[in-house]
């Protein structure tokens, strides 16, 4: 090492970054340590999360401080709402001291108390966008999701957050079944869903359990925020930030897995990924828009936007300025996004056959909206073939 003197100053990489803030808005159900309980409230970082909901890194007990670890100081993205159900006044064990393992099922899927009329569980989640103007976006409660009545809520819900929004739900399947009955139980338990993405397997890092629905809603809205909150991509065969995984599958397992509506996770040379691009409901129906899910979740940000974007126009006298107003702004919306290639291509049209005169002349009208967000790649095929020519070329100087 050669001979130094003087003052010299190094630099190290900040230990934690400022979060992405993203669009894809993550609904998070479960329990926390401490903090509102049965209330949606949007967290931005790891600290406001820890001053809040308090902090335990037992996940199996406090479900959201995993998903606090993952957003925020794993992946890096924000704001994620959380909605905590462990109520320490109301479960107990036998001793009557505050435990969250008596978190029940029931609880995360809540309802509305008849009385007071206040929203328990999943029901938050249509708390999110009168209160806070956020659209949610993903669903998640890991570890709980296992349970298939939770899975089946959480699409539900996805399918209808506050009467009109399209989220999109991510559960995880519980791998004491089988994976080659697991399309069976997806079917057994109504779990045939076009808002609805399964994974199978377990993920770890440093020796400790994580869950990929939580993990892949957390890596799916940072790669949303890279083609502009539009959701682009599938998960299918994105890394996740595990470092093992159980069960190890083979490549047939696997994809025979994801041609059932299965999502496994699989070890390959990208990393440790979910394999497979579609929603639960394949094969039971093959539509590409209820059967991919990127292809779902576009249709899901379309419909949102459409919704927020023309509410300011709803009372508007029926005109023909107000048809071509609507008509001409989204479809330089729709033409934006095909020149950014997120879709092939889109149009909106105001036609005479979805508009009889009795509906007009009821204040009601029809716009008609085509859309084309691309396929994900499935399959990529090349053929080989022995070509006796190129020995042609041993004969030629050179």
């Amino acid at each position: 090492m050669p001979y130094r003197r003087g003052v010299f100053v190094e630099e190290t990489d900040t230990s934690l970054l400022p979060p992405v803030r993203t669009g894809t808005v993550i609904v998070a159900i479960g329990t926390a340590p401490q903090g509102p309980v049965n209330t949606a409230v949007p967290i931005f970082s790891f600290k406001e999360f820890v001053d809040t909901f308090g902090w335990n890194d037992n996940f199996s007990l406090y479900t959201l401080c995993e998903v606090a670890e993952v957003a925020f100081a794993r992946i890096g993205i924000a704001p994620v709402v959380f909605i905590n159900v462990f109520d320490p006044n109301v479960h107990k064990d036998a001793n009557g001291n505050p435990d969250p393992s008596q978190v029940s099922a029931n609880d995360i899927i809540g309802g509305i108390d008849p009385t007071t009329y206040k929203r328990k569980g999943l029901e938050c989640v249509n708390e999110v966008y009168p209160k806070y103007g956020l659209v949610p976006s993903i669903l998640i409660a890991p570890r709980f999701s296992k349970n298939p009545s939770v899975a089946l809520a959480l699409a539900l819900k996805a399918q209808n957050v506050s009467g009109v929004f399209k989220a999109f739900a991510l559960a995880d399947l519980d791998t004491s079944v089988a994976p080659a009955d697991t399309p069976s139980y997806l079917s057994t338990n109504n779990l045939r869903h076009a808002h609805l993405k399964a994974f199978y397997g377990k993920g770890f890092f440093n020796g400790k359990e994580y869950s990929p629905s939580c993990a892949s809603a957390c890596v799916w809205a940072k790669l949303d925020f890279s083609t502009e909150d539009f959701p682009f991509h599938s998960i299918s065969n994105k890394p996740l930030p595990f470092d093992s995984i159980e069960p190890l599958l083979d490549d047939d397992l696997a994809t025979y897995l994801a041609g059932q509506g299965v999502t496994p996770l699989l070890r390959t040379r990208r990393g440790l990924v979910p394999w497979g691009t579609r929603t639960t409901l394949y094969p039971t129906s093959t539509d590409p828009k209820d059967t991919f899910d990127n292809v779902r979740r576009a249709f899901n940000f379309i419909a949102n936007e459409l919704i927020l974007t023309f509410r300011q126009k709803l009372d508007f006298p029926i005109t023909k300025r107000l048809i071509r107003t609507i008509v001409d702004s989204y479809n330089m919306r729709l033409n934006a996004l095909k020149g950014r290639e997120y879709i092939l291509g889109g149009k909106v049209e105001f036609r005479e056959q979805d508009n009889p005169k009795e509906d007009l002349v009821d204040g009601i009208i029809r716009f008609h909206v085509y859309l084309t967000p691309p396929s994900p790649a499935k399959e990529i095929h090349f053929i080989l073939e022995y070509n006796h020519k190129y020995w042609d070329e041993i004969f030629k100087g050179g």
